[in-house]
């Protein structure tokens, strides 16, 4: 159960990548700052991206995680074709 709220920025181009089929990875970083909500967190972004653009997205999407307190956390979620990882910028 998430705390707060996952939303999906739009992507500033269309692509043609595929976000199924393929395995799916998480930093460090992205872990350790999502804690135990770090699955619910990835889980809900992953359904909105196969939502928002099921035919058209592009390899790198942005997410902004909204705490309940008004905390904000933006994360990404790059498609290397071979794989997908959900990552902090900072870490990229």
């Amino acid at each position: 159960m998430l705390k707060g709220k996952v939303t999906i920025q739009e992507q500033e181009v269309s692509g043609n990548y595929k976000f199924v089929g393929i395995p799916m990875y998480m930093t460090k970083g992205f872990q350790e700052t999502f804690g135990e909500e770090t699955n619910a967190v990835a889980f809900t972004a992953h359904m909105l991206l196969l939502e928002k653009y099921p035919n058209d997205a592009d390899y790198f999407q942005v997410f902004l995680y909204s705490y309940p307190d008004g905390k904000e956390v933006k994360f990404w979620l790059i498609n290397d074709v071979s794989h997908m990882t959900f990552l902090l910028p900072s870490e990229y």
